[in-house]
């Protein structure tokens, strides 16, 4: 992981320079309105995403014994666990409806008993692995939703016709925009990604494998295979014009980057407490 991790941030900030000059162009070549494999991805995301946080959470809380616990870590783990678990649903229902809500409930269910069963000699490295998968993707949503509204960059499917909406990623537009949309103030939010942000925390799931002394050269095989469902879902999103490339490379870059100090400090944690099992690298 020394070199994917630097090579993933490069093809990062290379997609977004190509994109700093060529976003319209791009997405006018590939704008595809109406086409079944961006819709099929634009739910798929946010359940991809809610699934990861609530397994995040679920190690939280489940790793605990609870008959020796502090009181206190119980209660705090406790609604860590409650609100992220609601958070998850609730993206299952805004995308799903009724069907995201059964299948939520029904995997949160799943993923707390399997959860419940790991080995006591792992639970730990486990909720500290839930702890970094929490806290990259509340943050790097929360930060998300504060630049969307300040951004206020038009999506490319609603300036058909007048391309004088568009403006550069860099250029931060507030409400601006917003009667030029007729008030929908969700065609404003282009940049950054929420999609390629959910999308992006499934790279958290490599954590998974590195707190496993047995799986942990499995670590890479794991975020490789994330990658590449990003880099899917980001694509689909500038096919239904619902973003540009820098929207879906900067959406990515938030949880990766997330993932990227999440795991130094992981490795760091585990290195000294397992220096036998693991270094820092």
């Amino acid at each position: 992981m020394k070199k994917i991790f630097p090579a993933t941030a490069i093809g990062a900030l290379v997609l977004l320079i190509i994109g700093t000059f060529a976003d319209l162009r791009i997405d006018q070549a590939l704008y595809m309105p109406g086409n079944g494999f961006s819709a099929f991805f634009e739910r798929l995301a946010p359940i991809v995403g809610a699934t990861v946080l609530m397994i995040g959470a679920a190690l939280v809380f489940w790793t605990y014994k609870f008959v020796r616990e502090n009181l206190a870590k119980l209660v705090l783990s406790g609604l860590v666990y409650l609100g992220s678990t609601l958070v998850g649903l609730a993206l299952c229902y805004k995308y799903c409806h009724l069907f995201g809500v059964a299948y939520g409930v029904i995997v949160a269910v799943l993923i707390a008993c399997i959860v419940y069963k790991i080995p006591d000699e792992l639970k730990r490295q486990y909720r500290w692995a839930g702890i970094a998968i929490v806290v990259v993707f509340l943050c790097s949503m929360g930060l998300l939703e504060v630049l969307k509204v300040f951004w206020g960059r038009v999506r490319f499917r609603s300036m058909q016709g007048h391309f004088d909406l568009f403006t550069p990623w860099y250029h931060p537009n507030g409400k601006h925009y917003l009667a030029a949309v007729g008030g929908v103030a969700e065609e404003i939010k282009s940049f950054p990604s929420g999609h390629s942000q959910w999308a992006g925390t499934a790279l958290s799931l490599c954590l998974l494998a590195l707190v496993n002394p047995r799986w942990k050269n499995k670590e890479s095989m794991v975020y490789g295979v994330a990658l590449v469902y990003a880099l899917v879902v980001m694509f689909s999103r500038m096919m239904q014009g619902a973003h540009f490339l820098s929207d879906v490379t900067v959406g990515f870059a938030l949880p990766f980057l997330g993932l990227w100090l999440a795991r130094y400090l992981l490795l760091k944690q585990l290195s000294q407490h397992y220096p036998q099992q693991y270094e820092l690298a």
